[in-house]
C-alpha cells in the first residue's frame, strides 16, 4: 500500500473515532437525573404508611400477592399498590441538602412511607415549580406530586374489593333457600329444576365469582341475618354473612372479618336462583 493510501486510511480511521466520540458524548447542557433509590419496585416486599392522625398501614408481599397486614388483614388490590411503588424509580434533577428541613415541611412530614426499610419522607409542594420535596437517603429531591398523590388516606383504600381472590373458585354456594354445587363435572341445584342449563350455572356462579364490591369496610356490630356456606375447589370452605340485603347487598367474609358492600342490584343477582338470572336476561333481550 502506497504511502498515500495509509494516509487516507489513517485520516478515515480517525475521521469515524471522532464521529463516534461526538455521537455518544453526554450533551453539555442535559441535565443530571438523580434516582431516589437502588431498589426496584419487583424486588419490593414490604410497605409501611405512617401518616400523622391515622392509623399506621402496613404490607406484606407473600409469593406474588400483596396482603394489608396492618390495621386489619386483607387481601391487597395489586393495581392500588403498584403506584405506592412507582416512587422507587423516580428520578430527579434536583437534589438538595437535608438542612433547614422546615423550609420544605419535612421536619414534621404528614406521611412517610418506608419501603424495606428505606423512609420516603413527602414534604409541600413547590408553588413555582409544581414539585414535591421528598426527603430519603439523607437529601431531599423534587419530584411530580403524583407520587404524594398516590399514598392512600387508609388501608381500605388499597383493600381488593373482589369477595373472593384470584385462586378461589367455589364449586358450592349454599342458600337458605337453595344450594347450587358442581358434582361430577356438572353443575345441580338443589331443590331441582329440569330447566335451566349448564350455561345457566356458568353464568349465576361466574356472578358469585367476579363480584366486586363498591367497597369494603371492618367488620361491624351487626349479626348477620342469614348465613351463607361456600366450598372452594380447593377444598376451603368459606361462611359469609348477610348483613343487609338493603338499600345496598352486605355480605360478611368472617374468615377476613371484613364487609363488602355492593350495589342494591347485586343482591337479586347472587341471591335469587340461577334460573330468576337467565329469565332477566331474557326479557331484556
Amino acid at each position: 500500500m502506497s504511502r498515500a493510501a495509509w494516509l487516507n486510511a489513517l485520516l478515515a480511521v480517525a475521521v469515524a473515532a471522532l464521529g463516534a466520540w461526538a455521537y455518544f458524548k453526554p450533551a453539555k447542557d442535559a441535565p443530571i437525573e438523580h434516582a431516589l433509590s437502588a431498589l426496584k419496585p419487583a424486588e419490593a416486599r414490604s410497605i409501611r404508611i405512617e401518616r400523622a392522625g391515622a392509623e399506621t398501614v402496613v404490607l406484606g408481599k407473600k409469593q406474588d400477592a400483596w396482603m394489608i397486614t396492618a390495621p386489619f388483614v386483607a387481601r391487597a388490590d395489586d393495581s392500588q399498590v403498584k403506584p405506592l411503588l412507582d416512587i422507587l424509580d423516580a428520578r430527579s434533577a434536583n437534589r438538595l441538602a437535608a438542612t433547614d428541613l422546615a423550609r420544605f415541611e419535612l421536619d414534621r412530614p404528614a406521611v412517610r412511607v418506608i419501603l424495606d426499610g428505606q423512609p420516603f419522607a413527602f414534604g409541600m409542594v413547590s408553588p413555582i415549580t409544581r414539585e414535591q420535596y421528598v426527603l430519603t437517603g439523607g437529601a431531599v429531591y423534587a419530584v411530580s406530586p403524583r407520587y404524594g398523590a398516590a399514598l392512600p388516606a387508609g388501608a381500605t383504600e388499597l383493600a381488593s374489593r373482589q369477595l373472593f381472590g384470584a385462586g378461589e373458585a367455589p364449586i358450592r354456594i349454599e342458600l337458605n333457600a337453595f344450594t347450587v354445587e358442581q358434582r361430577d363435572g356438572k353443575w345441580r341445584q338443589t331443590p331441582g329444576t329440569a330447566e335451566l342449563s349448564q350455561d345457566d350455572f356458568v353464568r349465576w356462579t361466574d356472578e358469585w365469582r367476579r363480584a366486586t364490591a363498591m367497597r369494603i369496610e371492618p367488620r361491624g356490630k351487626s349479626k348477620p341475618l342469614a348465613e351463607i356456606n361456600v366450598r372452594l375447589k380447593s377444598g376451603a370452605a368459606l361462611q359469609l354473612g348477610l348483613l343487609a340485603r338493603e338499600p345496598e347487598l352486605v355480605l360478611l367474609r368472617t374468615d377476613e372479618n371484613l364487609q363488602y358492600h355492593f350495589r342494591a342490584d347485586a343482591a337479586k343477582r347472587l341471591l335469587s336462583p340461577p334460573s330468576a338470572a337467565r329469565d332477566e336476561q331474557t326479557v331484556k333481550k
